[in-house]
């Protein structure tokens, strides 16, 4: 009896001993097949992809005003026309010589005109008297040149006649200083602007600048080149 009371334990033992080992087995097998799980610090997440803004300095703004559509062409102004005059001259109106007589060479040239008077188109009831006349010529001569004096300031230079339109280029002239009472300064200053000449009553009218001013001369007689 006791033989196989032992037999029966050693039965028992070694069917606890096989489902233990296979037990065993069996949870290693189950630890090897389950995936490895990640730490939870070395998780790594997907980084965040921050859009750059461009700098605002540098940011490209559209031009204003560049559009094709927005430029306006501006039709150029049609110049003024203005008659013949002298170098630096603004010439005298069209409707002055409109209503002026044309003026022959011949009428005007080798007579010394002696400057006599001047008139404002802004007071034309009125001249301002130029004294001695015969210290402020004018000459014209056939083969194109001008003689002047101007108080103690003698001067030539060449001329240009067309029905009335007449030019007076800059003369070569002296430079002396005639002193506070002199007219030279004016009479310089008339010549090279005047545009347009006439003959009224036997006096030479010169018209300088474009306002309608007048500059009367007489005749002085004979002059000599």
């Amino acid at each position: 009896m006791k033989v196989r009371s032992a037999s029966i334990i050693l039965v028992l033992l070694l069917t606890i001993g096989v489902i233990t080992a296979v037990s065993f087995s069996l949870g290693c097998t189950e630890q090897e097949e389950e995936p490895a799980e990640p730490s939870d610090n070395t998780s790594v997440e997907p980084a965040e992809t921050t859009p750059v803004e461009p700098a605002g300095n540098n940011s490209v703004e559209p031009l204003e005003n560049t559009s094709a559509e927005s430029i306006e062409s501006t039709p150029a102004e049609s110049a003024e026309t203005i008659p013949a005059g002298s170098a630096g001259s603004s010439g005298t109106s069209g409707s002055t010589i409109e209503g002026l007589e044309p003026v022959s060479a011949d009428n005007v040239t080798n007579i010394e005109w002696q400057w006599t008077s001047f008139q404002d188109s802004d007071s034309p009831d009125s001249q301002i008297k130029v004294p001695d006349p015969e210290n402020y010529t004018l000459a014209f001569f056939a083969d194109g040149t001008y003689y002047i004096k101007a108080d103690c300031n003698t001067g030539s230079g060449t001329y240009t006649l067309e029905g009335n339109s007449l030019t007076l280029e800059l003369p070569v002239i002296t430079l002396v200083a005639c002193g506070p009472e002199s007219m030279d300064g004016e009479y310089l200053s008339l010549l090279p602007t005047v545009g347009a000449v006439a003959l009224e009553d036997g006096k030479l009218v010169l018209y300088p600048g474009v306002e309608g001013d007048k500059m009367f001369f007489v005749n002085g007689g004979v002059a000599e080149q």
